[in-house]
């Protein structure tokens, strides 16, 4: 009997709709945020909500003490946000430092601040895989990345050339918010890499699980 074909959305702020998706449903540590009991969660503190980062962070701390809680993020660095560098900059290496505490994986939200990410790479030397969210960028940029030991994730937008580049070893899946499910983002990375469906899913199974405490 043929195995049932499961669906990785590392990334998603919205419930999975189907018993073939494992999700891991993302919060923002933040005033007003509806909580979750999904079964596998990340949490953190968005570089577009720095509130009270003090409070923020007690907070996260509580929630990556959590076993559902399986990544921190997402944690980053926007430059097309009006939130100084420099904050962001403290609140992104303190969030760096609760991976390594927690020993969960670094969710990243990274905008126009790649130099300044790789040197923050650089300077922590991290034991926990970092994953950038949402990956839209180019070929080279995801050579330089990957270089580095980053994990790419994909979603409803990517370049074909850098999923190439990510495939397979460091490449994974996200819905994020859009409303395009993950089947058909699986479906869209198939046809890009010219490959059987069933070989993406086992490939993505198969990284998700190297990177992720999943029951399935």
């Amino acid at each position: 009997m043929p195995h049932q074909m499961l669906y990785y959305n590392i990334h998603t702020h919205q419930s999975p709709s189907s018993p073939d998706e494992v999700a891991i449903l993302n919060r923002i540590i933040r005033e007003g945020e509806p909580s979750t009991d999904a079964p596998f969660r990340s949490y953190g503190i968005h570089p577009w909500y720095i509130e009270d980062k003090d409070k923020q962070l007690e907070e996260l701390q509580q929630r990556l003490s959590q076993p559902e809680t399986v990544a921190l993020g997402e944690a980053g660095l926007d430059k097309l946000v009006a939130t100084d560098m420099r904050l962001q900059q403290e609140v992104f290496y303190q969030q760096i430092e609760l991976s390594e505490t927690f020993q969960k994986p670094l969710i990243i939200h990274c905008v126009k601040a790649w130099p300044e990410l790789l040197a923050a790479k650089k300077e922590f030397s991290p034991h926990i895989p970092w994953i950038i969210h949402g990956f839209r960028g180019k070929k080279e940029l995801a050579e330089q990345l990957i270089a580095h030991g980053f994990y790419l994730s994909f979603g409803e937008t990517f370049q074909a050339e850098a999923l190439r580049a990510a495939w397979p070893s460091h490449a994974l899946a996200e819905t994020d918010e859009s409303p395009t499910g993950i089947r058909s983002i699986y479906n869209r990375i198939a046809q890009s890499l010219r490959l059987p469906i069933e070989q993406v899913a086992d490939t993505l199974a198969k990284n998700s699980r190297t990177l992720f405490p999943f029951h399935k």
